[in-house]
């Protein structure tokens, strides 16, 4: 009987000693997520500042083929907004929502009138930019997000050759 709950206790303990771990490590995943969501919340709009390149427009990617790369380059001291959407150069203001940092609103871009053959992307890009409502920052990675927080556009932080001409 001495040796049955001998055992019974050892199991016990190595029960106890693989939950614990499993709890420290859901604890670890825990807070290096808090740690993450904080980084977002703390990300301004000043954080966007210089050209973003467009990789993905409703979670689908841009093609590789394009002649020029679709970017985002964002002014943060103008409040403005220019890039290129595919076939043509687009102009516009930024604005936030008072006492929210994460809010982002790009309303009526302009764009030159040129034809190309990307147009059906291009118009994708400008109906998303559109609907932009707040971003999220991740390191590099940019995402406009709608009003109910769903990505409409993913970008890339441009650290090669300028994009703007």
């Amino acid at each position: 009987m001495k040796r049955l709950t001998m055992k019974c206790a050892v199991m016990c303990a190595m029960v106890g000693l693989t939950f614990g771990a499993c709890q420290q490590k859901g604890g670890q995943k825990g807070q290096e997520d808090a740690a993450t969501a904080q980084q977002a919340v703390q990300a301004t709009l000043a954080d966007l500042q210089g050209e973003w390149i467009i990789q993905e427009v409703n979670g689908k990617a841009l093609p590789t083929d394009m002649e020029r790369t679709p970017f985002l380059a964002f002014d943060t001291e103008t409040m403005r907004v220019h890039g290129f959407t595919a076939c043509n150069f687009a102009n516009g203001a930024i604005g936030q929502t008072e006492g929210n940092p994460a809010s982002l609103q790009m309303p009526q871009m302009v764009t030159t009138m040129m034809a190309g053959p990307h147009l059906e992307w291009e118009q994708e890009i400008l109906k998303a930019t559109e609907q932009v409502a707040s971003f999220r920052l991740d390191g590099q990675q940019l995402s406009l997000l709608d009003a109910a927080g769903k990505e409409l556009l993913r970008l890339q932080k441009n650290t090669g050759e300028k994009l703007s001409r």
